[in-house]
C-alpha cells in the first residue's frame, strides 16, 4: 500500500512509488558483538513456482549455503545468535538449518560452491585460494575500461541501462588475465542480482529478443572470435556473493580472455582466478540449533539506493509492525519452539509469513578450539523454499499446496502431493494451525461494505 490519500482538504497529492522489492527471499541476520547485522537473503536458489514463461517454471535448488565472516558472528552468553526473518510478500518453508564453522589458515580464502542456476545444481564443495590471479584488463559492452571497478570488493560496479521493472539492456563484461594453465582453473566472480518479478519475466518471454538471458561465458578462438563456452554461468543467490566458474577445458586458444553476457540486472564487483583452489586444510564442524523459536517480530527498516545500484539492505535494530502487505492467505506454523522441524531434511518444515522470525541459538561450546594460525568463518545451511505472492507465481496467493523434496516441480505434478505419513499429517494438526494475520487495516470500514 503506497497510495493512501491523507485525510483533510487537499489541493494536490504527490505519490512517489517506492522502487523496492515486494518479494525475494527470507533474510539472515547475525549477532556481531554489538548488534544484529544484515547478512543477506537466503533461498534465492529456490523461488518456488516462479514463472519463466506461461506454464514454464524455474527449477529450484532447495538448499543454500550462506557465507558469514568470522567478524559477523560473535558469542553472546555462550551462544551464537542467528535470525531468519520474512520481511516481504512471500511465504517461506524452512526445513533444515545447520551452522557450519569453517576453520582455515589465516592466509587461505575459503569460498563455497554455491550459486543460483539450472540443473545440475551445485554440490557442496569448498575452494581455497591463496594467490589469486587478477585481471590485467577489463571492459564493458561499450568498450570502456572498467578494470578499476573490479579491483576489489568495494561495492563499485560496471553499470548498464536498466528499466524500472528490473530488466536490463544486453550487457557484457570482458576480462583479460595473464596466461595461466587452465587445466585446474576456477574463475571467481563476486556480485549481486536485482531480481525481476515473475510477471516481468513472463512479459519479456513473449518477445524473443527481450527474453531473460542468465549470464553465459564466452572465450576466444584462434581467430579472435567469441564462442560460448558455458551456457549457464549461474548467479549470485543473494547480496554480494562470490560464485565459482570452472574453466577447466573451456579455453580453445592461448587467449585468456572471457566475456560474460546477460540482460539481467547483475552487478559484478570483483573477479579473480584460482589455480587448483584446494581447501583440504579447512576443518568443518556442524552445529544444530540449541534452541529455535518462531515468533512474530515485524519488519526491519529497509534502505534502497537511488536507481537501485546497490543491494537493498535492512536494519534489524529498527523494527515496525507496519507493512505494505498482508501475509499470504493460509495456515502458518504456530509460534513457539520449532527445533524439531529444523533438524532434518524431511519435509517437516516451519511455514513462515510476512513479519515472522525464527530465532536460532547455537551453543558455542560445542565447537572445537581453533588451531594455531587458523581463523574461523561460518556457513549457514538453509534447506527449503520461498514462494512470492505474485500473479505469475504458481499458487502465489495461497500457502498451499505444500512443497516437498520428491516433487518433480512446482506446482507438483499429477499424482504428487505432500507426504501422507502419520508424522507429516500430525504436523498439520499440531504445528501448522495459525491463520494468516491481517496487518493492513481495510481502506473501507467493514460496516460500509454492501
Amino acid at each position: 500500500i503506497q497510495n493512501e490519500i491523507p485525510d483533510g482538504p487537499l489541493d494536490e497529492v504527490l505519490i512517489k512509488e517506492a522502487p523496492r522489492l515486494s518479494g525475494s527471499c527470507p533474510m539472515v541476520f547475525t549477532w556481531n558483538g554489538s548488534e544484529f547485522e544484515y547478512i543477506g537473503e537466503v533461498l534465492g536458489v529456490a523461488p518456488l513456482g516462479a514463472s519463466l514463461a506461461r506454464g514454464v517454471y524455474f527449477p529450484v535448488d532447495h538448499d543454500e549455503y550462506v557465507t558469514i565472516r568470522g567478524d559477523q558472528l560473535a558469542e553472546r552468553d555462550g551462544f551464537l545468535d542467528v535470525r531468519i526473518t520474512e520481511e516481504l510478500r512471500e511465504t517461506a518453508y524452512i526445513d533444515k538449518v545447520r551452522l557450519l564453522a569453517v576453520d582455515h589458515p589465516a592466509d587461505l580464502r575459503v569460498i563455497v560452491n554455491e550459486k543460483a542456476k539450472g540443473p545440475p545444481f551445485p554440490e557442496f564443495k569448498l575452494f581455497g585460494v591463496r594467490s589469486p590471479i587478477l585481471p590485467v584488463a577489463a571492459s564493458n559492452h561499450g568498450g570502456e575500461d572498467v578494470l578499476d571497478l573490479l579491483a576489489g570488493s568495494d561495492r563499485r560496479y560496471p553499470l548498464f541501462k536498466r528499466g524500472y521493472d528490473n530488466r536490463a539492456e544486453r550487457h557484457s563484461l570482458t576480462l583479460e588475465f595473464p596466461h595461466f594453465d587452465a587445466e585446474d582453473a576456477v574463475l571467481f566472480l563476486e556480485g549481486w542480482v536485482d531480481w525481476s518479478s515473475a510477471s516481468s519475466i513472463v512479459a519479456a518471454s513473449q518477445t524473443k529478443s527481450a527474453a531473460v538471458r542468465p549470464p553465459y561465458l564466452e572465450v576466444q578462438d584462434a581467430s579472435g572470435n567469441w564462442v560460448t563456452a558455458i551456457a549457464d554461468v549461474g548467479l549470485p543467490g543473494g547480496t554480494l556473493r562470490t560464485i565459482p566458474v570452472d574453466l577447466s577445458g573451456k579455453f580453445i586458444s592461448d587467449a585468456r580472455k572471457v566475456r560474460l553476457v546477460t540482460n539481467m540486472c547483475v552487478y559484478w564487483d570483483s573477479a579473480f582466478v584460482g589455480i587448483n583452489p584446494s581447501a583440504t586444510e579447512a576443518r568443518v564442524s556442524a552445529l544444530t540449533a540449541g534452541t529455535a523459536e518462531l515468533r512474530f517480530r515485524g519488519f526491519s527498516r529497509n534502505y534502497v539506493a537511488d536507481g537501485r545500484t546497490q543491494p537493498e539492505s535492512f536494519d534489524y535494530q529498527q523494527v515496525s509492525s507496519a507493512t505494505n502487505w498482508n501475509p499470504t492467505p493460509g495456515n502458518y506454523t504456530r509460534f513457539g519452539a520449532v527445533g524439531e522441524l529444523l533438524e532434518q531434511q524431511d519435509d517437516r518444515f516451519v511455514i513462515m509469513g510476512a513479519g515472522d522470525e525464527i530465532q536460532l541459538r547455537f551453543r558455542a561450546a560445542d565447537l572445537p578450539a581453533l588451531a594455531p594460525g587458523f581463523v574461523r568463518d561460518y556457513l549457514l545451511l538453509v534447506d527449503g523454499w520461498a514462494k512470492e505472492n505474485e500473479p505469475n507465481t504458481a499458487h502465489g496467493d495461497t500457502v498451499t499446496p505444500l512443497p516437498f523434496h520428491a516433487m518433480s516441480g512446482y506446482p507438483p505434478g499429477p499424482g504428487e502431493s505432500y507426504p501422507a505419513s502419520p508424522a507429516h499429517q500430525a504436523d498439520l494438526a499440531r504445528y501448522h494451525t495459525r491463520p494468516a494475520m491481517r496487518l493492513i487495516r481495510p481502506l473501507v470500514a467493514p460496516d460500509t461494505l454492501q
